[in-house]
């Protein structure tokens, strides 16, 4: 298993889907799997039953994940439950780290679509997502590899990836 994690906006999404398609492998999206489980959306998990609800979902989901798989993680899963020991342990991890200037540039424009930064005003974004950054630092630095994701296009993140993974 190969899992990245990170902060909203880092790239997870993207990087793991090219990762997979590379490797040949399945690809999940924690977000994803659980709005086809639950048969809505993040947004309204969270509007209906709440943060806890959602993160014993991700939970749930980290454990019930056995395919050998690329999995891009939701942001939140590294701070809740232990799950940064689960991940490890099942497999190898990718801190796709960005700065809170660069998050904040990629987020202004989605705020609506991401839950804990909905009502955000835009001049508050990065300070916000400096903060949480902080809060979650050391959570995220657990994972086996750190990748700094700035001013990197999505060939070069690739290309560190594979350079660390066929060292294993």
């Amino acid at each position: 298993m190969v899992y990245l994690i990170g902060y909203m906006g880092a790239g997870k999404t993207t990087i793991a889907k090219l990762l997979a398609e590379q490797l040949h492998l399945p690809f999940y999206d924690t977000d994803q799997e659980i709005e086809k489980q639950e048969k809505r959306s993040v947004s309204e998990v969270f509007k209906k039953d709440g943060e806890l609800y959602f993160r014993i979902l991700e939970t749930e989901l980290l454990i019930q994940l056995n395919t050998k798989a690329v999995i891009a993680c939701g942001g939140g899963i590294p701070i809740h439950n232990n799950n940064m020991d689960l991940i490890n342990t099942k497999g190898i991890s990718f801190y796709l780290k960005a700065s809170a200037n660069c998050l904040a540039n990629r987020l202004k424009e989605k705020t609506q679509s991401r839950p804990l930064i909905t009502k955000i005003p835009e001049n508050e974004l990065e300070p916000y997502i400096k903060k949480e950054l902080q809060k979650r630092s050391s959570f995220y630095n657990l994972a086996h590899y750190t990748i700094l994701v700035d001013n990197k296009n999505k060939e070069d993140i690739l290309r560190e990836i594979h350079t660390l993974i066929s060292t294993l």
